[in-house]
């Protein structure tokens, strides 16, 4: 993570385990962006989100030319930051970089939505796992100078995650039938990215990373729960049994393979710092 404490220039307001948040983090860190995480619970993260500039929702980026609240609108950001021929987006032909952009919407649009609700669908009923999950990511960033939230103990917890349980579910709908949906789009996602891998190629679009790829990556992490993920999950095998299955039939499979690829070869690597906003 990049990381330079109080002085850092830029300020990502997160929750720290969010695929979204993870999506705009991978950016910062592989462009080389000093940043401070901000790192806030569901539902906690919203006032200090409306107070920074940005809607409800997280990742925000506070920069000195402004606020960004979407986590396409970081990807694009940070490639100011990156010779062009390392940029997610810029620095290729017009129709590539329409496919890429087209694959990084759909991402965002369908996959993002569907593995964040059969992810809670089966980690909500849990305390003591959603306390395993949340609490983990909170002690990943200590080291970076992440503060922990005020529940960090097991007492102040089980106070709040009854209520965040409730609202979390109503929010989000996530009952059985919106997760069964949700299997179904990121099913029909896996397929799609299944057959695009089927001829070899080393990524997405043409012959280096780009935006679809970190999107891709970033959206299903909590699906298939990747090695070298910079907030880790639980392994696998204290994980709710229909969650690790599903984790585990994921990984068998070619786009499976692609994301546990990409987190040991791109997710720690930076490609330089050029100035930029």
């Amino acid at each position: 993570m990049s990381d330079t404490g109080a002085g850092a220039p830029f300020r990502l307001i997160t929750i720290p385990f969010s695929h979204y948040c993870e999506k705009a983090r991978w950016a910062l860190d592989r462009a080389g962006v000093p940043y401070r995480e901000d790192a806030y619970l569901p539902l906690a993260h919203a006032l200090p989100s409306l107070r920074a500039g940005g809607r409800r929702s997280v990742p925000v980026l506070v920069t000195r030319a402004g606020v960004l609240g979407d986590s396409t609108d970081i990807l694009r950001y940070a490639d100011a930051f990156v010779p062009s021929e390392h940029a997610l987006f810029s620095g290729e032909p017009d129709a590539r970089r329409a496919e890429i952009e087209a694959l990084e919407e759909r991402f965002d649009r369908e996959l993002g939505p569907a593995t964040r609700r059969v992810a809670y669908f089966h980690l909500l009923p849990d305390e003591d796992i959603a306390f395993t999950v949340m609490g983990g990511s909170f002690r990943s960033l200590e080291g970076a100078g992440v503060a922990p939230p005020f529940w960090f103990g097991r007492g102040a917890f089980r106070a709040y995650f009854p209520v965040a349980r409730v609202v979390i579910r109503r929010a989000l709908r996530i009952d059985a039938a919106g997760a069964e949906r949700s299997r179904g789009k990121v099913r029909a996602v896996f397929d799609a990215v299944n057959e695009r891998l089927r001829d070899g190629r080393p990524f997405l679009v043409g012959d280096r990373f780009s935006a679809a790829d970190l999107a891709f990556a970033a959206l299903a992490a909590p699906l298939l729960a990747p090695e070298r993920h910079p907030v880790p999950f639980p392994p696998p095998g204290e994980l709710p049994a229909g969650l690790r299955g599903l984790i585990e039939a994921l990984r068998e499979e070619p786009a499976g393979a692609f994301v546990q690829r990409l987190y040991r070869e791109q997710r720690h690597l930076k490609v330089g710092h050029r100035a930029g906003g």
